[in-house]
């Protein structure tokens, strides 16, 4: 890895202040040099004309949503929840929210849980789990879930970087479209972070994976004094070497350059001296899927945990356009004698076109 990824130097940016809650002033937080193209996402107010028009293109293509969420662990005593009703919960926001994959972490699943709500969530949910060998139900863990009612993969494939910690999924989908996609949980122990990412790199080298189009997760580490409430800088080795991989694979929180002096958290906790809050989850995206990126989004779902939902809207290059029409016929128009007509000299033309491009090839 290069040694100047671990001094980036940061670009022109904004000089705002940022106030905290404590009426301190709170400097924007700090971007590295990167390789990337200007953001596809704007604060309100600074979008340009190029940028809309981008946007508005990749809202046409057929687009699913993908997010990430913190379970902190299978069940929710504080809420009398076990773990078949907390799924539940998982089921409906994902429904609700229209997702169609999930990341998850501090998932907490042994083999038997995990294919209990296999077969319980079959119709609607395919469940993709990596769990501690020895001790599933009470440490880590990290899964995919992939909501079948709004994609129906072709192709899916799972590998296990750090079992319980890092897993990859490949997911093909519409014959044209495709993602790969990084689910870390990040140790709670600083001192482990450089053997971590480490370790990540060389099972992706090994394994001759691709650099990921979105890593996502709960990395427990933040960037800026921005990202945490009180303000303040975290680990500065674990922030060098967060960078390095982003560096190395040449990815960006775009949700963060979009917004350089806004802050938003997604983890909360009461100490015994303060109420803390941290932005320790991220979407990192790959500059060739960030154009097709769009709808960051960081909200309170219906699961109970300690974290909220991280998400985004990704349109692949290769998606159908949708149109401005209807999504399907109405009922009425099953009674239109004319239309009916026309489908049907349709079908024959085509079924005789069929046979035709048969028998010339049979010739």
């Amino acid at each position: 890895m290069p040694e100047s990824a671990l001094n980036p130097v940061p670009p022109a940016r904004a000089h705002a202040q940022v106030k905290a809650h404590d009426g301190t002033q709170q400097a924007p937080r700090t971007q590295p040099n990167c390789t990337h193209p200007t953001p596809r996402i704007r604060p309100k107010n600074q979008g340009n004309q190029r940028t809309n028009e981008m946007l508005k293109k990749a809202r046409l293509r057929a687009n699913i949503c993908i997010a990430s969420q913190n379970m902190n662990r299978a069940a929710a005593p504080s809420e009398n929840m076990n773990y078949k009703e907390k799924w539940r919960a998982i089921s409906h926001t994902i429904h609700t929210e229209k997702t169609a994959i999930l990341t998850i972490q501090e998932s907490h699943l042994d083999q038997d849980m995990t294919e209990v709500l296999g077969r319980n969530f079959k119709k609607n949910l395919m469940i993709l789990n990596s769990a501690h060998p020895d001790n599933p139900q009470a440490t880590v863990g990290v899964g995919f879930v992939i909501n079948k009612q709004l994609i129906k993969p072709d192709e899916i494939e799972m590998h296990e970087l750090i079992p319980r910690r890092v897993a990859m999924l490949k997911i093909k989908w519409l014959k044209t479209c495709t993602a790969t996609i990084l689910n870390i949980y990040a140790p709670n122990d600083r001192a482990e972070h450089t053997n971590f990412w480490a370790k990540v790199i060389t099972k992706q080298r090994v394994k001759h994976l691709l650099i990921p189009d979105f890593t996502l997760g709960d990395f427990n580490v933040t960037e800026d004094p921005i990202d945490r409430m009180p303000p303040k800088l975290d680990d500065e080795p674990m922030i060098a070497t967060l960078r390095e991989v982003r560096h190395e694979w040449e990815i960006r929180d775009t949700w963060c350059w979009a917004n350089l002096t806004e802050n938003a958290f997604m983890y909360r906790a009461q100490t015994r001296s303060e109420r803390i809050q941290a932005r320790l989850d991220h979407i990192y995206i790959s500059k060739k899927a960030e154009p097709f990126t769009f709808n960051w989004e960081i909200k309170e779902s219906a699961i109970p945990t300690d974290h909220t939902m991280v998400s985004v809207r990704y349109a692949p290059k290769g998606a159908p356009i949708i149109g401005k029409g209807q999504w399907t016929m109405t009922l009425a128009l099953l009674n239109n004698e004319t239309l009916i007509e026309k489908i049907a000299k349709r079908g024959i033309e085509f079924q005789a076109k069929v046979m035709q491009d048969r028998i010339e090839h049979t010739d």
